[in-house]
């Protein structure tokens, strides 16, 4: 997730181009239509209807853009629900709002839409440009609800007409920070130090919103302490939709106490190219990285906390990654749906000096219930099956260092990865699969389902300290390549044992291990359980490999430990 944590000071806030959206056509690049909204309600705290603004006809962008702010500011003004920090409600007509620039939310401020036969019909589209926002929030105790906002991204070169989607980072639909997006990361470590959580913006509501049409994000979080973002419809996750969008349906820094809830992320790309790849997200919570790996400057920016991201789909991202968070804390991602994506679920730390080292990593995570790539899945949220692959299912990892320090490993710790279907997931590399893991303490993957996949149904890579792996369900894994061995459960890597450190001159190999229950279940898997040649140091149950290849692929499997050494022992 680099752009989500590595942007510089390249966004714009406050310029405003004041001029009309029909002098903006460019070849076939789609414009905003003109305004057929016709009136704008002012309720207070209590949902009273105060005033009642009626617009006529040929309103330009600037007036409606003006028009609208100077409502959200007179009802800002109202007396304020002490309870919950509502002052009122800026309800506008069916019709098309079409604005020159950002309509600014004010403290204590709705903005809501009409609503007809139980969707939205109102509709806000503003100046579509390289950097522009449609709804920007700079305060606490405000939202938005039942609207359309459009962003007519870019569909052809406008020089040569040729087709394509672009990826711009500032173009966003809904905008939720006091940041300022105008200073680089350098420039923000004293606002970051200065700004306490009392201070960061909180109670913020966004609820059955369409947003379509962003070359950045849909939704942009920063420094923000509780944000709620949720659908009302829980059953077909239709009613708050992102898409078409180009780089992360929704995206944050430094972001607490946070929910995605029955929101439907889909169709994104092209992302930002990254060495031979493009990244794009889903659903994504990280924090600024400082980009010079100093230890000082990076400690200041927080990690996001306490995120709940709950009963999604996510959809059609070809490109990276769907549910992702880099060194997030208290993260749990659960009941999702996950369709099309070539990375369905992430989660790992930072990477510094050109990938040289990785820091930072993630803690206290739950991944449940989530449905990979399920087949009665599409047909009922109507997403169709397409031809991108998926070459990882779920991947968990730490990280080489605990911090830019180094000075000692950055286990993950405590994982829960339960109650997931894992299915078609066609893994290319011999040490991916269904689920995997990687530098973690106290993991448990427990009750998934993982099927119809290659290479590994579960994959332990290296230094997995006291990992309980228990009744699981494993069918159908094959091989991608002649060359690779396939297996239920793949020990791909070393130190996967129950000693806290790798360093074993100092705590003995002997102590508690990692454990593999004998109630997982295998139907054609290749062989059941398999220890990568080469690796060492691992140990699990009562199984010990030092520097040995071991093939444990009968339940029946023990190694006789004497004087210290591990003796093959297969009872037939």
């Amino acid at each position: 997730m680099k752009r989500l944590y590595e942007i510089t000071g390249i966004f714009t806030v406050f310029i405003v181009a004041l001029f009309s959206l029909q002098s903006t056509a460019v070849g076939a690049n789609e414009i905003c239509s003109p305004t057929t909204g016709t009136a704008i309600q002012l309720l207070d705290n209590k949902g009273e209807l105060k005033q009642t603004l009626s617009l006529d006809a040929n309103h330009s962008g600037t007036s409606i853009r003006t028009i609208l702010n100077n409502a959200i500011t007179k009802v800002s003004a109202y007396p304020q629900d002490v309870s919950n920090g509502k002052r009122g409600t800026v309800r506008l007509s069916k019709g098309q709002f079409t604005a020159s620039a950002f309509i600014a939310m004010k403290e204590g401020v709705i903005l809501e839409g009409t609503v007809e036969n139980d969707r939205p019909v109102t509709t806000v589209c503003t100046q579509p440009s390289s950097n522009s926002v449609t709804i920007k929030i700079m305060v606490s105790h405000t939202g938005v609800k039942n609207l359309i906002l459009e962003g007519k991204r870019r569909t052809e070169d406008p020089n040569t007409g040729k087709p394509g989607n672009y990826f711009e980072a500032r173009n966003r639909g809904i905008e939720v920070t006091a940041i300022d997006q105008s200073k680089s990361t350098a420039d923000l470590v004293s606002v970051y130090s200065a700004v306490n959580d009392l201070h960061r913006i909180k109670n913020i509501l966004i609820e059955d919103v369409q947003i379509s049409g962003y070359e950045g994000y849909g939704i942009y979080l920063e420094h923000v302490n509780g944000v709620m973002i949720k659908g009302s419809d829980s059953r077909k996750r239709n009613k708050m939709v992102i898409k078409d969008i180009g780089y992360a349906g929704i995206g944050g820094y430094s972001a607490s106490n946070v929910t995605v809830r029955h929101a439907t992320v889909r169709d994104l790309g092209p992302g930002e190219k990254v060495g031979n790849n493009k990244q794009s997200y889903g659903i994504a919570f990280s924090h600024r990285k400082d980009s010079a790996g100093d230890a000082m400057t990076q400690s200041k920016f927080q990690r996001s906390d306490t995120i709940a991201v709950d009963g999604n789909v996510v959809a059609n991202n070809p490109g990276w990654e769907g549910i992702d968070t880099h060194s997030g804390q208290n993260v749990s991602f659960t009941n999702n749906v996950i369709l099309n994506t070539r990375f369905p679920i992430i989660v790992g730390g930072m990477d510094y000096k050109g990938g040289a080292i990785s820091a930072y990593p993630p803690g206290n995570i739950t991944i449940e219930g989530n449905r990979i790539n399920s087949f009665n899945d599409y047909a009922y949220y109507d997403i169709g099956k397409n031809a991108t692959v998926s070459e990882r299912g779920i991947t968990v990892n730490g990280t080489q260092y605990h911090d830019l320090t180094e000075t000692r490993m950055g286990f993950l710790q405590k994982v829960v990865i339960k109650g997931n279907y894992v299915n078609d997931v066609r893994a290319a590399v011999e040490e991916w699969g269904g689920i995997s893991i990687h530098v973690t303490k106290n993991a448990l993957i427990e009750s998934n389902i993982i099927e119809n996949g290659l290479n590994n149904g579960i994959a332990m890579l290296s230094s997995n300290k006291f990992t309980k792996i228990k009744g699981n369900i494993i069918n159908q894994i094959h091989k991608s390549d002649e060359k690779f061995i396939s297996a239920g459960i793949g020990i791909r890597g070393s130190h996967n044992n129950g000693s806290p450190t790798n360093d074993y001159a100092i705590t003995s190999l002997n102590m508690k291990s990692n454990v593999i229950e004998g109630d997982n279940r295998f139907t054609e898997v290749g062989h059941e359980i398999h220890v990568q040649d080469k690796t060492v140091y691992n140990r699990l149950d009562d199984w010990l490999a030092i520097s040995a290849f071991l093939d444990w692929n009968k339940p029946n499997v023990k190694n006789i430990i004497e004087d210290g050494e591990a003796h093959p022992n297969y009872q037939e």
